[in-house]
């Protein structure tokens, strides 16, 4: 029997086989991407790190590896290593992956991952570390991606603009409840406390020091701790239904212990992001239209050439002042080489320093390509490169 044909079906059951039709090609492009784990291995010729060398050796230090059709899982795995470990992605999956000894992970002693969110629309892969310097912090980052285009989400991505602000006070709401609750219930026990025969010396003393603490994390009523212009700091993960923020805990290192609250994690549900979104958002996460993602090369991988040879770059996103940062490397080498640089309307200039020899990059910005010039040695060399 042949397939079902439109030709001579009345407009219902025209419409009907379009849904199933479309039902069908959804399903079929959603199988969820491999996610592999790699463990890293420290090169023989590794610099002595002291503490952290024995737990590399150990398998502390682990790093997915995305594998699927396409170019979506190499530029995930480009995205993911670029940005977590600033090191180049292995070409090919194992069981260890060894970075050079000049590019080691040197502030990180433990790091694990789970795929919080895998389901063919979006990638969330939500890591857990140690990281080490003048004291020691653990603490868990989400990585989000688009599982169609491979392109590694921010939250201006999927909120408008002009939302900022109501996502901005919606956060900063969050934060005061969660502190003002917390203080209400240390007031009651300060209040027991008190009334305890003979007196709890050391306990109301922890308690009015942890009502200092929390008072002062409550923040601004009218500022909030979070301004709208400063929310891409904040931590996007898209493991559940909606949009969650997560911040970090109001307290520094010395006074840890008395913030009861910690670390916040604030989710809009689906039924309220319709108002907040772009209309990529909506695509993405609400499965309204079909809108693709920004024309922005910022915060993503691209690729293309230097003269004749192949290179992978990636910018970060441009701060408030215009400077913009990132790091590329030829593929046939995959030793990272830092940018740093301005943007001025169109035009992006950045330089770089290998081994004492400067060079300057200057290219125009047109959607997501990038187009101009390497000087260096007294030689320009064309370059071109596109997301």
């Amino acid at each position: 029997m042949g397939a079902p044909t439109m030709r001579g079906m009345n407009p219902f059951a025209r419409r009907l086989l379009s849904l199933v039709l479309a039902a069908v090609g959804a399903a079929a492009s959603a199988a969820p991407l491999q996610v592999r784990s790699l463990t890293m291995k420290p090169p023989a010729n590794a610099p002595d790190l002291g503490p952290f060398a024995a737990g590399w050796a150990e398998g502390s230090v682990k790093m997915p590896f995305v594998e699927g059709s396409g170019s979506v899982a190499s530029r995930i795995n480009d995205a993911l290593f670029l940005t977590v470990l600033n090191i180049a992605a292995p070409q090919k999956p194992a069981a260890t992956f060894t970075p050079p000894a000049n590019q080691l992970p040197e502030g990180t002693t433990t790091q694990d991952f789970h795929a919080s969110r895998n389901d063919g629309r979006v990638l969330t892969l939500t890591f857990s570390a140690e990281g080490c310097g003048a004291y020691c912090e653990n603490y868990d980052t989400d990585y989000n991606f688009d599982t169609r285009t491979g392109r590694l989400l921010a939250l201006e991505d999927l909120v408008r603009p002009a939302a900022f602000d109501t996502l901005a006070r919606r956060l900063n709401q969050e934060i005061r409840r969660q502190y003002t609750q917390q203080i209400k219930t240390l007031r009651r026990e300060l209040a027991t406390a008190r009334k305890k025969r003979p007196a709890a010396a050391e306990e109301i003393e922890d308690l009015t020091q942890r009502i200092e603490l929390n008072e002062g994390c409550v923040g601004d009523p009218e500022e909030g701790r979070w301004r709208a212009d400063a929310l891409h700091y904040v931590g996007l993960s898209l493991a559940q239904p909606g949009l969650t923020l997560r911040v970090g805990r109001c307290s520094n290192h010395a006074s840890r212990a008395l913030d009861d609250v910690g670390d916040i994690a604030f989710t809009l549900p689906p039924s309220e992001l319709q108002p907040l979104l772009t209309d990529y958002g909506r695509a993405l996460l609400l499965q309204q239209g079909d809108a693709g993602p920004p024309p922005s090369p910022f915060g993503q991988v691209l690729h293309g050439r230097i003269a004749n040879a192949a290179v992978t770059f990636r910018l970060d996103r441009v701060t408030a002042d215009g400077t913009v940062s990132g790091q590329y490397f030829y593929d046939r080498y995959r030793q990272l080489i830092a940018l740093s640089g301005k943007q001025a309307g169109d035009t992006l200039t950045f330089s770089e320093t290998v081994d004492d020899k400067k060079a300057v990059l200057t290219l125009k910005l047109r959607g997501t390509s990038l187009t101009g010039q390497w000087q260096g040695n007294g030689q320009p060399l064309p370059v071109s490169l596109d997301w």
